[in-house]
């Protein structure tokens, strides 16, 4: 049960356009942006933010979805790993590879760019940060400085999302949910609090 309740659509006419652009990314309109929505003004701006990173990015949005859901791994929190979890598979349609995430360091499905941005978004999404400098230099070998800050605007923004969704422990939607329940490890994915 949430500590926090999303608030209805209806409620909140003046983040219609908000709305209609979250569900157009996701599919659905997700509980965590109903209960932002207490907020509308800031609600707008951080979603503005996260439209506007998506919207702009020059690196795959496969890798994006796979470093926001390491990222939200690292930070232990299950909602934001099922969402992007799902995300990932819908951009993807590899659900092996969405299920192996965990082994990326050796599955023979990853290269290895994406196991450098994988191994810095794990680290990264820990508190504190593990990066260490490393971490830099295995990035260095694939990507410019301009997609390396790209990564880390993604693990950033899943930082604010991966405290929310924790602290409030929002009710996980039923996509996200199926889809985890049925390809996620158990051993390293629970509903837990997200539950109804």
């Amino acid at each position: 049960m949430p500590f926090l309740k999303p608030l209805k659509r209806a409620s909140k006419p003046g983040l219609e356009d908000t709305f209609r652009e979250t569900e157009g990314f996701l599919g659905f309109l997700p509980n965590d942006v109903l209960t932002m929505a207490h907020l509308p003004e800031a609600t707008k701006a951080f979603m503005d933010f996260c439209f506007a990173l998506y919207g702009n990015a020059t690196l795959p949005p496969v890798l994006l979805h796979m470093v926001g859901m390491m990222a939200s791994a690292g930070a232990g929190c299950n909602y934001c790993t099922a969402h992007t979890a799902n995300k990932l598979f819908e951009e993807s349609g590899d659900a092996a590879k969405v299920a192996n995430m965990w082994s990326y360091a050796s599955a023979p499905e990853f290269s290895d760019a994406e196991r450098a941005a994988l191994d810095f978004a794990l680290s990264a999404g820990q508190s504190p940060s593990a990066v260490a400098p490393e971490h830099y230099v295995a990035l260095s070998r694939h990507f410019s400085e301009k997609e390396i800050v790209e990564i880390l605007f993604v693990i950033c923004q899943f930082g604010f999302w991966n405290r929310w969704n924790d602290s409030v422990g929002t009710v996980l939607e039923d996509t996200p949910r199926q889809f985890s329940a049925q390809n996620l490890d158990p051993s390293r994915w629970k509903l837990g609090k997200h539950a109804a």
